[in-house]
């Protein structure tokens, strides 16, 4: 399912889970890549393990995305990079009082 809705694009929230998931796997990938190249096998663990973290809080920030009320569509380009890089959007749900 998901790879149809990747093909047809998805939904502007799809696409943003994507772009998160994407960022955290090309950081993690270049960590993995700069832990190759570590003399210290401790550093370069923990950089391996780093990693991995990185990985796992892209899908799970992207996962979140898709199962939000997020309205993609009501966002600008500005706050719609701001949270594929985890930034505040600037914007705020008011809550109930």
């Amino acid at each position: 399912m998901l790879l149809l809705l990747a093909a047809c694009g998805g939904s502007g929230k799809d696409r943003i889970a994507q772009r998160v998931e994407d960022d955290a796997e090309n950081r993690a990938a270049a960590m993995e890549q700069a832990s190759e190249t570590m003399t210290n096998a401790l550093r370069a663990n923990a950089t391996q393990q780093q990693a991995n973290i990185v990985r796992s809080a892209g899908e799970d920030r992207a996962e979140a995305i898709r199962e939000s009320d997020l309205d993609a569509g009501a966002l600008t380009q500005q706050q719609k990079n701001a949270i594929v890089a985890g930034r505040s959007t600037g914007t705020q749900t008011p809550r109930p009082r």
